[in-house]
């Protein structure tokens, strides 16, 4: 089956697929690409408040946050299966050289509220873009709007962006970099360019995730494990503190360029749950401007489908994996990671896990890429990483 949808996916990556641009950087190119993606998950109709105004919204938040209401499984109305071809914007970095980490690609899922900007602010890239350090790293590096985000496809926000399906394409997003799809559509889209051709299929691929996008990769590397060399995991681990800060701190409305189901933090939201350290040096006013400048919209049937992909098992994960958790996390830690690592917890979900480490970024909150300190925790994974052979 698998074969099947590989050439599917070849296919309508020769005949359907277009590229935006590419760009030059200072450690290397990168190309704008929209790929069509087959997935197949299953899915749910849930019992979800409707969300048609900011009011509604308001009222979503604080229904979903009341401790009697019920999540998961009792909201469920039935349960169906969602497959389609979807359009995934993407952009694929390739470094200057390629002889350091030639066989080697990163995969990057970014969480709610951003898109794939998140790993490449253009505020000031040399100091807070993941895509920049990697590819000056020796990296290659896939970066992807998810589903019902930034220019990929925004389909029914209550029926259709669910985690399970989100997870389906992680998947098909990793078949087509190790069968070397990804790359022959890079080179044949248009406009050309020689860095992307002749591209040897990668070797090894690494997962990188953010917060949601951590969920969907601590997913996809349980049910996953072959399809994976190793994962970095950010702004997300279990521990009792996990939400604790509710949805209505998010201090949302309804998404006035979207339909029914997609809301949008305020500015002040953005600040609660991304931003945080010591005011005069964690972050600047400008980060947090532009952090707001680049928000996006969420899909609620993503909060709604979560519990079906958290706490997966995954004995056939043999990689090394590591968390890096921002030291002021208000969404995942309750404003304060240290300590909070729980490594017997993690073996028990990944119990042949090669290298299980953690790390705490000083002076950080939720969205690393936006805080004075960015790099240094980059440099933190990268090492890791040479340690563990990638």
């Amino acid at each position: 089956m698998a074969t099947i949808i590989t050439a599917a996916l070849l296919l309508l990556a020769r005949s359907s697929a277009s590229s935006i641009d590419f760009s030059r950087r200072t450690h290397g190119f990168c190309k704008q690409l929209d790929l069509p993606v087959f997935a197949t998950a299953d899915s749910a109709v849930y019992d979800l408040p409707r969300v048609n105004n900011d009011i509604e919204t308001t009222a979503w938040a604080i229904h979903t946050d009341t401790w009697s209401t019920p999540l998961g499984p009792p909201t469920v109305i039935k349960n169906t299966t969602t497959s389609d071809t979807f359009s995934i914007h993407a952009q694929l970095c390739v470094p200057k050289s390629l002889a350091k980490k030639k066989d080697i690609l990163q995969i990057a899922t970014h969480g709610v509220h951003y898109d794939s900007r998140y790993w490449d602010p253009k505020l000031d890239p040399e100091k807070q873009s993941y895509v920049e350090a990697a590819l000056r790293e020796g990296y290659s590096i896939l970066t992807y709007d998810r589903l019902g985000v930034g220019q990929s496809d925004h389909p029914d926000a209550y029926n259709v962006v669910q985690g399970p399906l989100e997870v389906e394409i992680l998947r098909q997003l990793t078949l087509m970099a190790r069968n070397g799809t990804l790359y022959d559509f890079a080179a044949k889209a248009r406009p050309l360019h020689p860095a992307f051709k002749k591209l040897a299929k990668p070797s090894k691929v690494v997962h990188v995730g953010h917060s949601f996008g951590s969920v969907l990769t601590s997913a996809f590397i349980a049910t996953y494990g072959l399809l994976t060399d190793g994962a970095i995991i950010t702004g997300f681990v279990p521990n009792k503190y996990l939400a604790k800060g509710g949805y209505a701190s998010f201090n949302a409305v309804k998404a006035r360029d979207r339909p029914s189901g997609y809301i949008v933090c305020q500015k002040s939201g953005i600040q609660t749950i991304f931003f945080a350290g010591d005011l005069k040096t964690a972050f600047t006013k400008e980060m947090l401007d532009y952090g707001d400048a680049i928000k996006q919209p969420v899909p609620i049937g993503e909060f709604a489908s979560a519990y079906h992909i958290l706490g997966r098992k995954g004995p056939s994960f043999k990689a090394p994996i590591q968390y890096m958790l921002p030291e002021f996390d208000f969404y995942i830690c309750g404003g304060d990671c240290k300590g909070i690592f729980n490594k017997q917890a993690i073996k028990e979900t990944y119990p042949n896990a090669t290298v299980i480490e953690s790390a705490i970024q000083p002076n950080t909150g939720h969205a690393f890429t936006l805080h004075n300190n960015a790099t240094a925790g980059y440099q933190v994974t990268f090492d890791f990483l040479a340690r563990n052979g990638l």
